[in-house]
């Protein structure tokens, strides 16, 4: 059961996370993709309460995806494991940015380096794991995920903002976030990686 519940949390996360983004963009048009970071949503104009709910409530269904993930497929070896804690650790930053919007400057800048940290390592420990487990093609694909997330972030972009930047660095670990919401809903109880 718990798979399943997780199954359907890390899609819903996803789904809760990029619908609370756009109804935001939609509301907020003063917001300029080129010109400002996403979480200046957060702070300025009527959309704030939307975006910062959407943030809270997709770092807490992530949390449960990452829970589910790590009780129903990570097994009890060391790389799942500490994979399983670092999505956790990254779902509670996720929370935590909305929690402490961008004008909580410290607080918020704290949790969104967080957030990409720990989502990164872990998907890189997943993806190890996954290519021990002679399950190569997923492995390969989590740590194709973890060098989009990294690359976007370190591309010398051509703008004073940082939006489309932190899009396309979000962008994989949600679809690897959907990928495996699927995976728990469609794999027996017993596969574990």
């Amino acid at each position: 059961m718990l798979r399943r519940i997780a199954g359907v949390c890390g899609i819903a996360s996803q789904v809760i996370g990029l619908v609370s983004l756009l109804v935001a963009v939609s509301m907020s048009p003063w917001f300029s993709w080129t010109e400002n970071y996403l979480s200046v949503l957060g702070v300025k104009g009527s959309a704030t309460t939307l975006f910062n709910s959407g943030l809270i409530l997709t770092g807490l269904l992530s949390l449960v995806f990452a829970i589910g993930l790590g009780k129903s497929f990570l097994s009890s070896r060391l790389l799942g494991q500490l994979g399983m804690v670092g999505l956790a650790l990254g779902s509670v930053a996720l929370s935590a940015m909305g929690i402490f919007p961008r004008s909580i400057d410290i607080p918020h800048n704290c949790a969104s380096l967080a957030f990409f940290l720990f989502i990164s390592l872990a998907i890189f420990l997943i993806g190890l794991r996954l290519i021990t487990l002679s399950q190569k093609a997923w492995g390969v694909l989590s740590l194709t995920v973890v060098i989009l997330i990294n690359v976007f972030q370190l591309i010398p972009w051509p703008w004073s903002g940082g939006a489309i930047p932190q899009l396309l660095s979000v962008l994989p670990w949600s679809l690897w976030t959907m990928t495996f919401g699927v995976r728990l809903l469609m794999k027996p109880e017993s596969a574990s990686i």
